[in-house]
């Protein structure tokens, strides 16, 4: 496949948003083009299907680069499988981790006040 290359201005913002995603520029690209070609000739049922699609795939891409969780519905099928539904929670004594939080910033904030 031939590649060419083209300059595009666009908001610092979102310049440093893609910057991470600059080796799957031309997948992105390729499906918001899609998206974007789609939507002006569909009829609105047609658009949505589109846009539909075009999200999963954008998610899919992000997802594959480390941006984006776990999909969701993974992540229930996950859980719901019968050896994970038995996972109790752990019972441990001493203080809640949030009052350990509470005082180690408190000795912090104390600690930084007096130099």
């Amino acid at each position: 496949m031939n590649m060419e290359t083209i300059q595009v201005n666009v908001p610092s913002e979102l310049a440093q948003r893609l910057r991470p995603y600059q080796d799957e520029m031309p997948r992105i690209l390729e499906y918001g083009l899609r998206y974007v070609e789609g939507k002006a000739e569909a009829s609105p049922a047609k658009k949505a299907e589109l846009e539909a699609i075009a999200i999963r795939q954008i998610i899919a891409v992000l997802r594959q680069a480390g941006a984006v969780g776990p999909d969701p519905e993974v992540t229930a099928q996950y859980l719901a499988k019968r050896a994970n539904r038995s996972w109790q929670p752990i019972v441990a004594g001493g203080k809640p981790a949030s009052e350990m939080i509470v005082e180690e910033r408190d000795s912090y904030l104390w600690a930084s006040a007096g130099e």
